[in-house]
């Protein structure tokens, strides 16, 4: 593929992105305005929701569910069927293309980007040397899930901000009000938004960490070209898009790495393509061709 070509490809994909982000919010709340109206071709929120009777559940929901209550339930197996089936072929693009928090999220610390340019540019403008180990990703994961077994207590419900997001969107549409869990989790942007740190997406969520275990070798990832790599050293453009903090050119990118293709987008821009999207292409280029020289000798 031309470079032309694939900066076109590029552009449109994270055009489309932006598409899928404001229309998942618009979604939200067009869905209890036909509840209201009597209209129950869509009914629920990011928990559960069933689509023209199809049944569609957050794999952390069914989780959390199965183990309090200590049994399978048929209803919850089928339904994040679905969810799981996107994470095994795409990653975790529905933190990147369709929760709502990672949307206002990214969208607000554009606008503070605008407002503290100089704070920006102290904190982003940094290399990324490397990313964080996966254990400490999984550590947090298993921890919130033994402590809800430990409290008997659906504490993932209270943590899985997609899911507030759009409960109280439909409570408030229906006129039941606004519940305290709402303003968490808009400080909770607000906060991430002033210091340009994603924490709750990269280590917190536990709605991104179950999706991150249907993860294989063949799921789309981020490849890495080294011999394509036109950047100087300790410079990282795509490390500064990353919303995550992420280095895109480091080894253990995953299962941190959602898949919002804005490095892949910066690396068209500044670079010569070093980055791009491929299924089952774990290892980089330079892995692969050491791999094969050592098969020959």
């Amino acid at each position: 593929m031309s470079a032309i070509k694939r900066r076109k490809v590029y552009n449109q994909l994270n055009l489309l992105r932006k598409a899928v982000q404001i229309f998942s919010l618009v979604f939200l709340i067009a869905v209890p305005i036909m509840v209201v109206n009597e209209i129950y071709s869509i009914l629920g929120t990011l928990y559960s929701i069933t689509i023209f009777g199809v049944d569609i559940v957050d794999p952390a929901m069914a989780l959390q569910t199965t183990l309090l209550s200590r049994e399978l339930v048929e209803v919850l197996i089928i339904g994040f069927i679905i969810p799981a089936l996107l994470a095994l072929i795409f990653g975790k693009i529905f933190c990147s293309w369709m929760c709502p928090f990672n949307t206002l999220s990214e969208y607000w610390q554009l606008v503070t980007k605008k407002i503290l340019p100089k704070r920006f540019k102290k904190i982003k403008i940094k290399h990324v040397e490397k990313n964080p180990n996966p254990l400490i990703y999984w550590g947090i994961l298993i921890f919130l899930f033994i402590l809800t077994v430990i409290l008997d207590f659906p504490l993932i419900t209270f943590l899985s901000a997609p899911g507030i997001i759009s409960a109280e969107i439909s409570h408030y549409v229906m006129g039941m009000g606004i519940g305290l869990e709402l303003f968490i989790v808009i400080l909770i942007i607000f906060i991430e938004g002033i210091t340009f740190k994603s924490y709750w997406c990269k280590y917190v969520c536990p709605v991104g960490g179950v999706l991150a275990i249907f993860r294989t070798p063949k799921t789309l990832s981020i490849i890495h070209n080294e011999s394509a790599c036109s950047c100087a050293a300790n410079v990282e453009p795509c490390s500064i898009a990353c919303p995550l903090g992420l280095s895109p050119k480091s080894e253990k990118l995953y299962p941190y790495c959602y898949n919002c293709g804005l490095c892949i987008k910066i690396c068209e821009k500044t670079g010569f393509g070093a980055l791009s999207f491929g299924f089952g292409q774990e290892k980089s280029i330079k892995e692969k061709v050491e791999t094969i020289s050592t098969n020959k000798d």
